[in-house]
């Protein structure tokens, strides 16, 4: 596929509307050549005596009239396309109180097969001195004269394009255009509405859980919609069939790690210490597990929570173990979550901080509606490559896979499952970047309640 062609992939939506509007400007411009093509309304003629108060000096008439006024010594003359009106100018000097001879009219003549508007019909060019107007309006170009002492006063007048009558088709083409258009958005939308609705559905972090989406639309917008809704059941039932596998699995390991228990003490002290730490580390395994899949599952109900009082709590409990763990900044901040699902979330933070960086300092701030606690150690970083894993299941930093300097890899899942299931977010970062390492910073941040 041709790259270009890729980023240019509008919507369903856009293609529809653009469909629409394309067929409606392809049949306004028809009409549009039609229009315009032709002859355009005439605006307002001039009258003869409008036209014979021009040589007394009266301005143009209200309209399109341009009037521009000279003089000349010779008669002007009718030009190829023009014609004299004999019969139009005796009537101006009829009302100028002149002689007919003095006073001579040259206008344009019609176009060929368009009648003119002040007779039926013309007569045949060539006919005699009847040949022109009635005289009784004059339209488009004419010139006007008459003589004086001085020679001949002209005044050449010339009617515009009729500015209106384009205004007022303009506007009601752009009227229909938008009148058309409008109806064609809401059926484009109300086509392409379930589709996104199906696409946010599935874009949702834990769609197995989401709603199922109602089925509206067009039949096969339908169609989709109830293959998702039965894909996503079938995921439902399959991740709680895995989950309920694997808590019965690790609960019923349970039961012969304490029997293997009772028959150490039966070994000597030596040997029997050492099996004893590998059975302590396998029940830590299994109680891992257990947190990590019962957090898949619905969550205890959510009530308003101090997290400042949880984070304090938490800090004055471990370093009452001996850690090194305290709250440099605090600040009040009231979320919506479960409390116990919180504190495990931090804690996790916390000893992961501990466990690898041999400290933790706890930063709150509020901003913007959101509490961001951050956690932060001394340790060696981690390498950007590795930033993006570090709360994959299983996964460990710590490639030695030895208990003593690492856990399972399941703790810093579970924070972020449960940092999700707040609406929240967690995240990793190098305190002084990739090339000079000097600490890890592990935010969680959560919308406050107001």
């Amino acid at each position: 596929m041709n790259p270009r062609l890729g980023r240019l992939n509008p919507s369903i939506l856009t293609r529809i509307v653009a469909l629409v509007a394309a067929t409606l400007l392809l049949a306004l411009g028809a009409m549009m050549l039609v229009a315009f093509r032709g002859p355009p309304p005439h605006s307002r003629p001039m009258m003869l005596g409008e036209a014979a108060a021009l040589l007394q000096g009266a301005a143009a008439p209200a309209g399109s009239w341009t009037v521009a006024r000279y003089r000349s010594d010779p008669a002007p003359l009718a030009e190829p396309g023009q014609m004299e009106d004999r019969r139009a100018a005796a009537q101006v000097a009829t009302l100028l109180g002149a002689r007919p001879a003095d006073v001579r009219l040259v206008r344009e003549l019609p176009p060929m097969r368009m009648a003119d508007p002040d007779r039926k019909a013309w007569p045949v060019p060539g006919s005699g001195p009847s040949f022109g107007p009635d005289g009784t309006m004059l339209h488009r170009a004419f010139l006007l004269a008459r003589r004086t002492a001085d020679g001949w006063q002209v005044v050449q007048a010339r009617q515009g394009a009729n500015g209106r009558w384009y205004a007022i088709t303009l506007s009601l083409m752009a009227g229909i255009f938008i009148l058309l258009l409008l109806p064609a958005y809401w059926v484009a939308r109300r086509i392409t509405q379930p589709i996104r609705r199906l696409a946010d559905g599935a874009a949702t972090e834990r769609p197995e859980r989401a709603d199922p989406l109602p089925l509206t639309g067009p039949p096969e917008v339908r169609a989709v919609g109830a293959a998702y809704n039965h894909m996503r059941a079938r995921i439902a039932d399959y991740l709680n069939e895995r989950t309920a596998m694997l808590v019965a699995i690790a609960h019923d390991l349970r039961t012969p790690m304490t029997r293997l228990s009772f028959r150490l003490e039966a070994l000597p002290d030596g040997p029997r210490a050492k099996a004893q730490a590998d059975v302590q580390e396998m029940r830590a395994m299994v109680t891992d597990l257990l947190d990590f899949m019962r957090g898949q599952g619905e969550g205890a109900a959510q009530v308003r929570v101090d997290l400042s009082a949880i984070v304090e709590t938490l800090a004055d409990d471990l370093a009452d173990m001996g850690q090194d763990v305290a709250v440099t900044h605090s600040s009040r901040a009231v979320v919506r979550g479960d409390a116990v699902a919180l504190r495990r979330c931090i804690a996790n933070l916390v000893e992961n901080a501990v466990r690898y960086g041999g400290s933790a300092r706890i930063a709150m701030t509020v901003t913007n509606g959101r509490v961001t606690v951050a956690v932060e150690d001394d340790g060696p970083g981690v390498p950007d490559a590795a930033i993006e894993r570090l709360c994959e299941p299983f996964y460990r930093g710590e490639a030695s896979r030895n208990r003593e300097t690492g856990g399972v890899g399941l703790g810093l899942s579970i924070a972020r499952r449960i940092a999700d299931g707040h609406g929240g977010t967690l995240a990793f970062a190098n305190r002084a970047g990739a090339s000079n390492p000097s600490g890890l910073r592990a935010s969680i941040t959560l919308p406050l309640d107001r």
